[in-house]
């Protein structure tokens, strides 16, 4: 995925009823998972990205393009700023997961059986014995919420220092959520690292 961040990856395998199966299909998403996140920005790359494209750069076009700052501070020949940016949200569903039918009460069935005797002549007895079940458990795929649905906030946060000319003399990622998709870094994303 050179000269793009992960915003979501294809796979294929053998299909069976619309799924992947067996160990050769979760072989292959596996596969694919780690191809498409070894694409992916990293945190790190994107720090080194940022202090080799802004450093020696003015400040002000930093803010002006990127947004103002949160917060400053001075210090005796420079300003510490605190930025954040790209501060946005990504919708997770909820997770379900398979329970064990007994245990959720369902599968376990009804279960009825009658026993009849008769003695047609004194020497023989018959017994007849009828069972009749009734089970809902290979109707219902019993499933059980493992995580709620949830809003997951995503952005990137960065120090900035600025010399007494208004040039940026450092920066360094503060905080670095994931991004959009399968993407490793917001700041990456932000600072459209490749």
């Amino acid at each position: 995925m050179t000269g793009q961040h992960c915003r979501g990856a294809s796979h294929g395998g053998d299909l069976h009823e619309g799924r992947l199966s067996g160990r050769f299909g979760k072989a292959l998403i596996a596969a694919g998972i780690s191809l498409a996140a070894a694409g992916c920005a990293t945190t790190q790359q994107a720090q080194s990205a940022i202090e080799s494209r802004f450093i020696g750069q003015s400040s002000d076009a930093f803010f002006a393009r990127y947004g103002m700052p949160l917060s400053s501070f001075p210090l005796n020949n420079s300003t510490l700023y605190r930025w954040r940016g790209g501060e946005t949200s990504v919708q997770i569903p909820a997770d379900y997961g398979k329970t064990d039918p007994a245990a959720a009460g369902v599968g376990a069935g009804k279960t009825r059986s009658t026993t009849q005797v008769s003695n047609p002549n004194p020497n023989t007895t018959i017994t007849e014995t009828t069972t009749t079940s009734f089970s809902i458990g290979g109707l219902l795929s019993p499933q059980a919420l493992l995580s709620p649905a949830r809003t997951l906030p995503i952005f990137c946060e960065a120090q900035v220092t600025v010399d007494a000319k208004g040039l940026i003399v450092g920066m360094r990622i503060m905080q670095d959520t994931r991004g959009f998709g399968l993407s490793l870094s917001r700041c990456a994303e932000v600072f459209d690292v490749k």
